[in-house]
């Protein structure tokens, strides 16, 4: 066998072991299904609300107090916590899919600030796949997303904070599609 052929060979394993070595041991996804890039970000659907009374415009909204269900991991779906509301997104998701809920919730909350003057921060977080740079870009643009829709609903721009948090501060385990899911959720904060 020349030298040439030796090298590339060489070259051909090393990268196998690396690649290997970085997806099975450092970010633990081997044999998990790859999904592709993320899809294309479109603007949201803007829904038909109506006006809140008195009593609707200064309460604090609250999310309904429905839980996650846990079969249903590919929609996006929002729960009510004491303290916050979190929105969780499907894998490479950075936008609010049509859902009533949300809809609802978001109609609610932006009645509150617009009225009462408050803020609120919208916090992005990630599973831990992909790159640490871009979880971090793609949880900053699912609280974007967040942030735009108050907007187009009257809220002030300076009423709300956006960050993220990256993969940061999972809230569950990334062994499982489940806790990745959980994981994948933008958290929002009426400020006190």
């Amino acid at each position: 066998m020349n030298s040439k052929a030796l090298v590339f060979v060489l070259f051909a394993a090393w990268s196998a072991l690396c690649s290997y070595w970085y997806v099975c041991e450092v970010k633990e996804v081997c044999g998990q299904e790859n999904v592709g890039g993320p899809p294309p970000i479109t603007p949201a659907v803007e829904p038909e609300t109506t006006p809140a009374t008195d009593e609707q415009a200064t309460a604090q909204p609250s999310a309904g107090g429905n839980g996650m269900d846990e079969n249903a991991i590919d929609r996006t779906q929002i729960s009510d916590l004491e303290d916050r509301v979190i929105i969780n997104f499907p894998y490479s998701s950075t936008r609010r899919e049509d859902n009533d809920a949300i809809d609802d919730y978001l109609s609610r909350l932006a009645s509150y600030l617009k009225n009462s003057g408050g803020t609120v921060t919208i916090t992005g977080h990630t599973d831990f796949v992909g790159e640490t740079k871009n979880n971090y870009t793609m949880g900053l643009l699912r609280a974007n997303g967040i942030r735009d829709i108050l907007v187009k609903k009257g809220v002030n721009k300076s009423q709300i904070k956006c960050k993220s948090s990256g993969e940061g501060k999972p809230v569950a385990s990334n062994d499982s599609a489940l806790g990745r899911y959980k994981n994948r959720r933008v958290e929002i904060r009426i400020n006190k």
